[in-house]
């Protein structure tokens, strides 16, 4: 008992440490406005001023998605409706933080019912090496202490709930529910279009029996949503609007993807062909992983929020911190990772500059567009290095489970 009480203790002084940095912060308006405006955390398609904008046209009967400003859900539109006209400053707010605190405690959780990586072998005397394992606590601690996860909740950016969805799904599907990690990923899918890859290694954490009712699940989730959308805003627009806009990129405000300046340059009789390609390129990861990695469905899950976080049409610092989030769930794998000095250090050189290089282009007149979308390759070069690290360090060491003599060797594949 004294051991629970410690770790119940140890929970609420996280958490409500948590929620107070972020009230603190939330306390200075106009530090809190400012992040709300920032490209970084805010796109076209989870913009929290773009969301109230939107409840404001619905409280006035004013068709929302008829002007070509809002891009987001009907069902957040509903949502904030009713909480934008609740008096209180601090309700948004507490909304922001609270839901933090439940995507932390779900991966503290996904941490305690994970499943035991296999141990490495010893070459010399065959016996198991002690494999140091991070704490769940540590887990919830990294993720809402981490500078991205703090802004992005500052910012207000709806990404936050197709964040929400996702763990959610992955811990139903951990604890034996499918249904419901189907109906969470439902939701994500909806809210973002992009999580709805994430349905194939969600399968693949049950039995195959299960397969076809899952997909089933989640299908009719989707229509299910879709419905109480048409019933919610009186017509099908926001599919063209929310949908159509992710797909077809017709709002091309900067953002820390690669999409925005590349279809301003490209000639018009290209734009479809690219259009195709970079939206392919998004989804074409989800078979080879999984069919390379169908034993290890969360690793594969973690590897695919990181392409989203680089390869969506608009992404946002929020889908950064989920991907990192997710990342020391699979704390076996960091004495494989070749790169951790250099990745950190571009996403520290990224973090700081970006801001200045925006600031060089559209406030001081000294820079121009090429700066801030140079920064944001920097950053996404970031992510990508620290996708081919996880990569290699799952493969290698899957290799030395099987081959315990290379353990501690260079291996060249020939």
């Amino acid at each position: 008992m004294g051991i629970i009480d410690r770790a119940c203790r140890n929970q609420a002084i996280l958490y409500s440490s948590a929620i107070a940095l972020r009230l603190i912060i939330f306390s200075f308006p106009s530090v809190a406005d400012t992040f709300l405006q920032r490209v970084e955390f805010a796109t076209p398609v989870t913009s929290y001023k773009r969301l109230t904008e939107g409840a404001y046209l619905y409280d006035s009967n004013v068709p929302p998605y008829d002007g070509g400003l809002f891009h987001q859900a009907p069902l957040l539109l509903s949502i904030f409706s009713f909480l934008t006209s609740i008096p209180n400053y601090y309700t948004i707010p507490l909304l922001y933080s609270s839901i933090d605190i439940i995507i932390a405690h779900s991966l503290y959780r996904i941490k305690q019912t994970k499943p035991l990586p296999k141990p490495l072998a010893s070459s010399n005397n065959n016996s198991d090496k002690k494999q140091p394992s991070l704490e769940p606590h540590i887990i919830a601690a990294l993720y809402l202490f981490n500078p991205f996860t703090i802004l992005s909740c500052i910012s207000r950016s709806s990404i936050i709930f197709s964040n929400l969805s996702i763990v959610m799904a992955i811990l139903c599907a951990q604890r034996d529910r499918p249904s419901m990690a189907m109906i969470w990923i439902a939701l994500a899918g909806y809210l973002g279009l992009y999580p709805a890859m994430l349905v194939v290694p969600l399968v693949l954490m049950q039995p195959s029996s299960k397969s076809f009712s899952m997909i089933t699940t989640f299908v009719l989730g989707i229509v299910g949503l879709l419905g109480i959308s048409r019933w919610l805003v009186g017509s099908w627009d926001f599919i063209a609007a929310t949908y159509g806009v992710i797909l077809f990129l017709s709002d091309l405000t900067p953002n820390t993807g690669m999409f925005w300046y590349f279809f301003i340059e490209i000639f018009d009789q290209f734009r479809s062909f690219f259009m195709v390609v970079f939206q392919f390129h998004a989804f074409i990861f989800v078979a080879p992983l999984c069919i390379k990695l169908r034993h290890q469905p969360l690793f594969v899950i973690t590897v695919l929020c990181g392409i989203m976080s680089v390869f969506k049409s608009y992404p946002a610092i929020g889908d950064a911190a989920l991907f990192l989030g997710l990342l020391p769930l699979h704390d076996e794998l960091f004495e494989y990772f070749r790169y951790g000095f250099l990745i950190t250090n571009i996403y520290l050189y990224s973090s700081v500059l970006a801001p200045i290089f925006w600031h060089l282009w559209l406030y001081a007149g000294s820079g121009n567009a090429n700066f801030f979308y140079a920064i944001t390759l920097v950053y996404n070069l970031g992510s990508v290095l620290l996708l081919i690290d996880m990569i290699f360090s799952v493969l290698r060491r899957n290799y030395d489970i099987e081959n315990p003599n290379a353990i501690g060797k260079h291996v060249v594949q020939k």
